[in-house]
């Protein structure tokens, strides 16, 4: 590989080291030359380019990265599609990463341009989630350093990693039964037993488990004992046990009542704070965890590490927890996880951008008939409160609702929210009218707009942070698209620079016609589930998304 400066009549091939905008077009950064594109640039005055002539022998960055990629993955893992030297390896199902580290270090250190990140091991992840990435840097590597970093995948022993030993694979989570049993003592108040219930079932469902039995009794091990019983002939696979009070030795009642069931203590206390009074045991083949304190609380903590790893098949005993130490001072750490609708965990984020929604709600819904779609309710709310509540839950600079049809509706169902209103007079000739409006009152230092259509109920906050994690308008990532299955979803995230071609836009076609112009631009992002498809145009499609809503719950 040679990096040079060449005359544009000698660059036919030269792989582009630096994006080169000129009107009307986009040469990004990694594009290989072709004559007309020398021509174009040529044109417009660029007499030379910065980039790299590859030499036989050489292998592109995007065919190194993903054939890296291939020789790591193991079953349950997605190879992404290779983006400028980049390939990501994404989560198929909820789980835990499995990552053999020796084998990952090894390849690190090798020197050869191909560098891997993954997750942690045992992270958990969720459903098209990246556990790891590998890139190639800078634009090509050399056979013989891309074979000698595969050699150390093949050469390497399995370490007890995945399936076939796989050095980055996925356990997944799979479906439990499992009991909770709630001591109580004289004066404890019912509602802290409620609250606890409540938050366990989220824990339990979070993995992928169901509270099969619940029951409530007094805080002696001749009680519990009699409940244990009861649970246990229900062929529960796992059974947690939450005490009034904290149990502080191995005589204390909630052990004495597991050994008086033929039961066995396998730990007490753990290295993790919070968590550190968990008790593990068993009865016959039945894990039993006795729950830290903490556990009334929906914050990570040690009980969360050995539940999920007790939910992915994994071996969980004395030898697993006290090696959670290192890593388990997280009292401390700030992170921002917290349960989410159908109980998965995701990670809310920041974004350092200013990036503001335009929610498109003016149309005459003539496809639904008399009625308006945007004011009918999916799972008991209006469609454009789901839309609009979405967008103010996200981390978005403003939200914008442009308005037309039945106006004072509108206003009505979105009073007290902290919106602004641009009313399109002339809502009848098209949406691209409608954005034109929007895109013209925002203020002068936004960095992007996210185009979020009234009529897609079911896109979340969750939805919209993941495209806000990925957007940097400094970077080629100044056009952010949700995926899934290979097609391009909406809201998608435009930066500033292009509302100029947004507001050339005429009739009924939104900004996603742009995408065809700017396709070299757009940054994809793979969402786990279809509702970036899910729009609501006719009365058939209405009663499905009820239908929808009501086997979520």
């Amino acid at each position: 590989m040679i990096f040079d400066s060449y005359d544009c009549s000698d660059a036919r091939g030269v792989i582009l080291a630096h994006t080169i905008r000129i009107p009307g077009k986009t040469f990004k950064k990694g594009r290989v030359l072709s004559a007309d594109d020398l021509a174009d640039l040529q044109a417009h005055g660029i007499r030379q380019v910065s980039g790299v002539r590859l030499e036989e022998g050489d292998v592109d960055e995007d065919q190194a990265s993903l054939e890296m990629a291939r020789a790591l993955a193991g079953p349950l893992l997605e190879l992404g599609k290779p983006v400028a030297g980049r390939c990501n390896l994404y989560a198929q199902c909820n789980g835990l990463a499995l990552v053999d580290k020796p084998l990952i270090d090894a390849i690190n250190l090798c020197d050869a341009g191909i560098f891997i990140g993954t997750l942690p091991e045992y992270a958990e992840c969720v459903q098209q989630q990246a556990i790891a990435s590998i890139k190639v840097i800078p634009f090509a590597v050399s056979r013989q350093q891309l074979n000698r970093c595969l050699a150390i995948v093949t050469t390497r022993s399995p370490a007890g990693m995945g399936d076939a030993g796989a050095a980055i694979t996925l356990s997944p989570f799979q479906a439990r039964s499992v009991a909770l049993v709630l001591t109580e003592t004289p004066g404890l108040k019912e509602s802290l037993l409620d609250s606890t219930s409540k938050v366990t079932h989220e824990r339990v469902a979070s993995v992928g488990g169901r509270i099969a039995f619940e029951a409530r009794c007094a805080h002696t091990s001749a009680e519990l004992s009699s409940v244990l019983q009861r649970a246990l002939a229900l062929k529960v696979e796992l059974i947690l046990i939450s005490g009034a009070s904290i149990t502080m030795d191995l005589a204390d009642t909630i052990p004495t009542a597991i050994v008086d069931c033929g039961g066995v203590v396998d730990h007490f206390g753990m290295p993790v704070e919070p968590g550190n009074m968990l008790l593990l045991a068993h009865i016959d083949n039945c894990p039993v965890i006795n729950l830290p304190g903490c556990s009334r609380s929906p914050k990570l903590n040690g009980l969360d590490w050995v539940m999920q790893r007790l939910a992915a098949g994994l071996p969980v005993g004395k030898t697993e927890i006290l090696s959670m130490g290192v890593g388990g001072l997280i009292k401390d750490i700030s992170h921002r996880w917290r349960m989410r609708e159908q109980s998965q965990l995701i990670e809310q984020f920041n974004t350092p951008y200013k990036v503001a929604a335009i929610v498109l709600g003016a149309g005459s819904s003539s496809r639904m008939g008399e009625q308006n779609k945007l004011l009918a309710p999916v799972g008991g709310r209006a469609m454009i409160q789901r839309v609009v509540d979405a967008a103010l839950k996200a981390e978005l600079f403003s939200t914008t609702v442009v308005t037309g049809c039945q106006v004072d509706e509108v206003y009505s169902l979105l009073r007290g929210r902290e919106v602004n209103f641009v009313h399109n007079a002339d809502y009848q000739s098209g949406i691209a009218g409608s954005l034109k409006l929007a895109l013209a009152s925002l203020p002068g230092e936004i960095d992007g707009v996210i185009v979020l259509l009234a009529d897609m109920p079911f896109i979340t906050a969750t939805h919209i942070n993941e495209l806000l994690a990925e957007f940097n308008p400094t970077t080629e990532r100044d056009i952010v698209a949700p995926i899934r299955d290979g097609r391009v979803g909406n809201p998608i995230i435009w930066a500033a620079r292009y509302f100029p071609a947004m507001m050339k836009l005429e009739g009924d076609r939104g900004a996603r016609r742009l995408l065809d112009e700017f396709a070299a631009n757009v940054w994809e992002v793979p969402m786990g589930d279809d509702a970036i498809f899910m729009d609501v145009d006719t009365p058939a499609a209405l009663a499905e998304a009820n239908r929808y809503c009501e086997q979520s719950v």
